[in-house]
């Protein structure tokens, strides 16, 4: 993946957000869709060979489309300035924690940097409370596969200030179950992104959060199943 075209098309269109900007350089998107979609299948190949719940994804089923909707935002640049691959069972939009890879250069207004992470953002409301039943009835398994996850890091701007209700505030690890994402990141930088090993640290690196994504998934699939 050329990871510096990637960049430099970005950071040109994030000075040049309009439709004809875009419509001008439509060759270059093409060819930056094209490689990042050829490394973005690789990466779930990668993924499928460790975590058994990853099969019969298609790329279409873990990227996104360039456009942003803009219908409810005061902000109506057209297209994101950002490119994002999420494995997860059943595809993207099943609600299920997976593998996120997610390339933005720097001081960007999404997320603002390179990252990788693993689990569910925004899960719904039984299954955060599903996710937090399991760590609260089994929090030695969880604190395990959380420090087996290489530098991964909870985001700590998404946490409730107060402890959640029906679990006992003297609980050991209470500062756990006060997160609303159960996703887990790691910062990327400009030159891992120009590693020509990134595929294989990528994979190592979501291979070792492969037991932390497990658990989210299965405490998610448990209150589906016994709603």
């Amino acid at each position: 993946m050329d990871a510096n075209n990637i960049i430099r098309f970005l950071n040109e269109l994030r000075a040049n957000n309009n439709k004809n900007w875009f419509d001008a350089n439509r060759k270059w998107y093409e060819d930056v869709k094209s490689d990042f979609f050829e490394f973005s299948k690789e990466l779930i190949a990668g993924v499928s060979k460790f975590d058994s719940r990853i099969n019969n994804l298609d790329i279409k089923d873990c990227t996104y489309r360039i456009n942003r909707d803009i219908r409810f935002r005061n902000d109506k640049s057209p297209y994101k300035t950002h490119l994002g691959t999420f494995i997860c069972p059943q595809g993207k939009k099943s609600g299920f924690g997976g593998y996120y890879f997610h390339i933005e250069p720097q001081g960007g207004d999404y997320l603002g940097n390179h990252l990788m992470a693993v689990g569910a953002y925004c899960p719904e409301k039984n299954e955060l409370d599903s996710i937090r039943t399991e760590i609260y009835d089994n929090p030695e398994k969880f604190i395990h596969a959380l420090n087996e996850a290489k530098g991964f890091k909870f985001d700590e701007s998404s946490k409730l200030k107060k402890n959640p209700k029906s679990y006992p505030a003297d609980f050991k690890y209470i500062e756990y179950l006060k997160y609303k994402n159960y996703c887990i990141e790691k910062d990327l930088s400009e030159k891992d992104l120009q590693d020509p090993n990134l595929l294989e640290m990528l994979l190592d690196n979501y291979k070792s959060a492969h037991t932390f994504n497990e658990i989210i998934n299965k405490s998610i699939e448990y209150i589906r199943e016994n709603p």
